[in-house]
């Protein structure tokens, strides 16, 4: 019955997201900092955060809550993607060795134990030696 409730108040809201969710991470670090500090107006700013969080979720304007989701993916995006690659370089660093291009910057693996090696790079075709 509560459910039922729940789902029907919830009807043409916008829900919540993972801007929703970075905000409340966010909040809960601030408030932990003004914890720590003990400077209470930074509180205020973590229980902003909340509330801004909680009317994204029950806003009914759709369309700008979208956009603002959006505009943090094409921040959020990246640093996902860099945290995603350095994972990935940890979890495979006995098999593969992780360097950069001399010429233009583009990440290269190579097998481990393979002593010098000749690379080309793909992205620019600049031949170059690296140790494994």
């Amino acid at each position: 019955m509560f459910l039922e409730k729940l789902r029907r108040f919830m009807y043409g809201r916008y829900g919540s997201d993972t801007l929703n969710f970075a905000l409340m991470i966010l909040g809960l670090i601030v408030a932990l900092i003004a914890s720590i500090a003990g400077f209470w107006p930074i509180n205020l700013l973590s229980y902003a955060l909340y509330g801004y969080a909680i009317f994204r979720m029950l806003s009914k304007n759709i369309p700008a809550r979208q956009k603002e989701y959006y505009s943090f993916l094409k921040v959020w995006t990246p640093i996902q993607k860099w945290f995603r690659i350095k994972k990935t370089a940890f979890q495979q660093r006995k098999q593969y060795k992780y360097f950069r291009c001399p010429n233009c910057h583009q990440n290269l693996r190579a097998p481990r134990g393979r002593g010098k090696i000749r690379v080309t790079c793909q992205r620019c075709r600049k031949e170059f030696n690296q140790k494994t």
